[in-house]
Parts: structure tokens; sequence; C-alpha cells
């Protein structure tokens, strides 16, 4: 478990995880200190994800966000108001979860390659693009990337 938060904090950045973690972990952040670790990095092993204005850490190891690491696999990231989805050949994209219909949030479907706003039945691809129903234009799109167990996403 060491080696996986010594891993990330190598490769998320000093911004990200002073924003999230407060000033006090950066005092202890020496291999010497490893015992440390655990206590001062509790709110992303909790969650799996890290937050720095609109950028957005995610740990695909972790038990909420590891299924993403299956091609054709999706999650409705609510607290950080997004649709992700692996579409194969590790490329993974993510989107905003504003059905850009009448803005529901909360209740949608995923299959065939296709996002389903269950609210009002609208459909849009696994890239984001408007094919059908009742909203009139493509979901919000976002810049993902993937860097060994890392998903980043920028806003």
């Amino acid at each position: 478990m060491k080696n996986k938060r010594r891993e990330f904090l190598k490769t998320a950045g000093s911004s990200a995880l002073f924003a999230s973690l407060g000033s006090s972990f950066f005092i202890s952040c020496s291999d010497e200190n490893d015992d440390l670790l655990p206590t001062t990095t509790d709110a992303f092993a909790e969650t799996g994800y890290v937050i720095d204005g609109n950028l957005y850490i995610i740990d695909l190891t972790h038990s909420s966000f590891s299924t993403l690491t299956n091609d054709g696999s999706w999650k409705l990231f609510s607290e950080g108001a997004m649709l992700i989805v692996n579409v194969g050949s590790n490329v993974i994209r993510a989107f905003s979860n504003e059905c850009p219909h009448e803005s529901c949030r909360t209740s949608w479907q995923y299959s065939n390659e296709n996002f389903t706003c269950a609210c009002h039945t609208s459909i849009f691809s696994n890239s984001g693009d408007f094919i059908s129903g009742p909203a009139n234009s493509d979901l919000t799109s976002y810049i993902a990337s993937i860097d060994g167990n890392y998903l980043t996403i920028k806003k």
C-alpha cells in the first residue's frame, strides 16, 4: 500500500495534493516517515480521488473506480458531476453528467456504446455526441488521460 501511495505522490503533482491534503502532509513526506503516510493520505485512500480546482486525479485501483479498467465499463461519478467511460484501447472519456435537455444528472444508463438519460430518453454516443431524443446538443466533454493506475480529468 505504501508503494502505491508513494507512486501517486510522485505522479500527481504537489498542487493537487496540497489542496486536498493540506500543508501538514508535506512535513511527513519523506521515505524515513513512511509510517505517517497512511494517516496523511486517508482522504485519497478513502475516496479514490483528489481534486484541485478543475483537475481530478483518480486512482483506478481503488474499489470505487477499478471497474473503469475494463473495456466498455462506465461510472456515474456524482461527486465529480461526471460520466466516465472506458471505450477500449486504454482510452477513457469523461463528460458532464448534466443532460443538455433538462439538466438531469442522476438517471443515466449505458449500453451498446451509448449513454441514455433516463429522465427523457435522450441518447448520446460514447464520444458525447447527441444521437436522439429531446436534447439538442452534445454532452460537455472533459480532457481525460491515463498514466499508469491514475486517471486525470480536467474540466
